[in-house]
C-alpha cells in the first residue's frame, strides 16, 4: 500500500481489544466492533494500540486480534499494527510476526521501562526497525506512558528515511504539534501527522495535520468521520460538533480510561467490559456517569 494522501489520512481508530473474563480475545465481539467502525466510515483501524491494551496481551492474543481485524476488514481500509515493546529485539520479533499476518502499516512507540537515555538511542531504535520492516512505519510519540519523548530534531532526522511515513503524536503538546506540521510542510510534505487527542483535532487538522487517532472513535466513529469531513470542507458547524465530541470523551474520566471506554461499549451492546489485569473495572458511580453521557448524546436509550 503506497503512502499517499488517499490512504494515510483521516480518522484512524485505535480499536479496543474485547476480552473474555480470562483475557482471551473475544472474536465475535471484535468482529462486531470492526463492522461498527466500517459502518461509521473510518479511514483506518489501528490494532494493539494503547487503547487496545497491546502491551498487556500475550503474544498469541496480540496476533489473534490482528488476524481477526485483517480478515474482517478484507482490504477495505488500511490496518495499522502496533509493534512497540521494551527493547529493540522484542519489537523486531513483534514486527516479524506482524508482517506475516497482513497489516498495511506498523506503528512503534519508544521502548519503555528502561527508557532511552538520549535521542541517539531513539534514532538507532527507529532506524533499525525501518531497515528490517517491509511495511511502512509510523513513529508513535506518547511520553506519558513511555517517558521517552521524541524531539523535533529526532523526527526531522527520521523522516529522511523513506520507509518512515508518519507519526502519531499523543504528547498533547500544542507547540510540539505545530512544529511537527511545519517540519512536514518544509521538509517532507508526504509525511503524515496524526493527532492522538481528539480535543485538538479541529484546530490541528485546520493547521495542517492529516488526521486523528483517538480511542473515542471506537464509540462514535460516524461523528468523528463527520468532524473530519467538516474540517476538510470548511464547514463552520465543525466547532459545535467538536464540542459534542469533547463532552462524549468524558466517558474516559473514571478511575481507568480503559474501563471507561469498555464500559461505554458494553452499554452500547458491543462487547463485555473486561480489561487486562490489574486494571480496575469501572465503579458503580463511573457506570452511572458513563450511562448518563451516552443517553444525553443518543448513544443508548
Amino acid at each position: 500500500m503506497k503512502n499517499d494522501g488517499e490512504k494515510l489520512r483521516g480518522i484512524v481508530v485505535p480499536i479496543i481489544t474485547p476480552l473474555t473474563e480470562n483475557e482471551k480475545v473475544d472474536e465475535p465481539a471484535l468482529q462486531k466492533i470492526v463492522r461498527h467502525l466500517l459502518r461509521g466510515g473510518v479511514h483506518g483501524i489501528f490494532v494493539n494500540s494503547t487503547t487496545g491494551e497491546g502491551v498487556c496481551l500475550v503474544n498469541g492474543e496480540r496476533l489473534k486480534s490482528l488476524e481477526i481485524v485483517v480478515d474482517e476488514v478484507k482490504g477495505a481500509i488500511p490496518v495499522y499494527a502496533g509493534i512497540g515493546d521494551t527493547g529493540t529485539i522484542r519489537t523486531l520479533e513483534n514486527l516479524y510476526q506482524t508482517q506475516e499476518v497482513g497489516a498495511d502499516f506498523v506503528v512503534a512507540h519508544p521502548p519503555f521501562y528502561y527508557p532511552p537515555n538520549s535521542q541517539d538511542e531513539l534514532i538507532d531504535y527507529y532506524t533499525t526497525l525501518a531497515k528490517e520492516s517491509i511495511l511502512p512505519l509510523l513513529l508513535y510519540n506518547i511520553p506519558f506512558t513511555t517517558q521517552a519523548p521524541l524531539s523535533i530534531d529526532t523526527v526531522k532526522t527520521l523522516m529522511q528515511i523513506e520507509n518512515i511515513v508518519g507519526i502519531k503524536d499523543s504528547s498533547v503538546d500544542w507547540v510540539f504539534l505545530m512544529n511537527l506540521i511545519e517540519l512536514k510542510r518544509n521538509h517532507r510534505p508526504d509525511f503524515r501527522v496524526f493527532i492522538g487527542k481528539s480535543h485538538m483535532w479541529t484546530t490541528g487538522i485546520l493547521s495542517g495535520a492529516d488526521g486523528g487517532l483517538d480511542g473515542i472513535s471506537n464509540i462514535i466513529p460516524d461523528r468523528c468521520v463527520k468532524l473530519y469531513n467538516r474540517i476538510c470542507d470548511g464547514d463552520p458547524g465543525v466547532y459545535e460538533l467538536q464540542r459534542e465530541i469533547n463532552e462524549i470523551w468524558r466517558v474516559y474520566e473514571c478511575r481507568s480510561f480503559l474501563s471507561g471506554i469498555k464500559t461505554a461499549m458494553n452499554l452500547m451492546g458491543l462487547c463485555e467490559p473486561f480489561t487486562t489485569n490489574p486494571v480496575l473495572s469501572a465503579s458503580d458511580d463511573d457506570k452511572k456517569k458513563i450511562a448518563a453521557i451516552l443517553k444525553e448524546y443518543r448513544l443508548i436509550a
